[in-house]
């Protein structure tokens, strides 16, 4: 076989590298298994993912979450240092998981919002709000590595929950579960060990990437005047 068609595949696999996406892992949580039957309680999926400076979490529900179903809330937390909170979390709702740092809270009605929340040793204080897309069916929450003490490479535990709006409401379901989290609106709920694990994995930088593309269209260059 000529060495050209090789060239050929490596010149298009370089060019391939510069449209690599950033790192992403997707957790699938059974549908059905939350105990008031909303559909836009019960979590189907999340899917976390990096570039080199922000952490993405995209919450898909297994329906629709606009009105008249907008009355859900959407929440995140996050082990990512040693310490934390294990019996607590930013919003004071009964919902708890070993050495919680960090809680996302969102809503999506009234225009939805998210709020980002760090356990400090001693109590909950409050951060630069990460931002929120609102999908027909998902959330999607944005916010820079370094807003939770987190860098390339580092790894954290999360779980996500649904709650509805009252201040004492539970986890109608939790990601990281596969069966029903609580049998009543008030719970209370504990993750325990039924926690999911991400890393951040590196991404290549802009300029580097750049390089593999020059890379690969000299050899396709070079093929076509061969």
């Amino acid at each position: 076989m000529s060495k050209y068609p090789q060239q050929l595949l490596l010149a298009l696999g370089l060019i391939g590298a510069a449209t690599l996406p950033a790192s992403a892992a997707i957790y699938n949580d059974s549908l059905g298994d939350n105990f008031d039957g909303n559909a836009h309680m019960d979590i189907a999926s999340v899917e976390v993912t990096n570039d080199a400076t922000n952490i993405t979490v995209k919450v898909t529900l297994n329906g629709p979450i606009g009105s008249p179903n907008d009355w859900g809330k959407y929440m995140m937390g996050i082990d990512s240092a040693a310490g934390g909170d294990s019996a607590g979390n930013g919003w004071a709702r009964p919902i708890s998981m070993p050495g919680m740092d960090y809680w996302i809270g969102s809503w999506v009605d009234s225009g939805g919002r998210v709020q980002l929340f760090l356990y400090n040793g001693s109590s909950w204080v409050g951060q630069a709000a990460p931002t929120q897309s609102i999908g027909t069916n998902s959330v999607t929450w944005t916010v820079p590595q370094a807003s939770l003490g987190l860098t390339i490479g580092n790894s954290f535990n999360f779980d996500v929950y649904t709650a509805g709006g009252g201040s004492g409401d539970s986890a109608n379901d939790a990601s990281s579960n596969p069966s029903q989290s609580t049998t009543g609106w008030g719970g209370p709920y504990n993750s325990n060990a039924l926690v999911s694990s991400y890393t951040l994995t590196p991404v290549p930088e802009p300029a580097v990437l750049g390089l593999f593309s020059l890379a690969g269209l000299s050899l396709v260059r070079r093929r076509n005047r061969a």
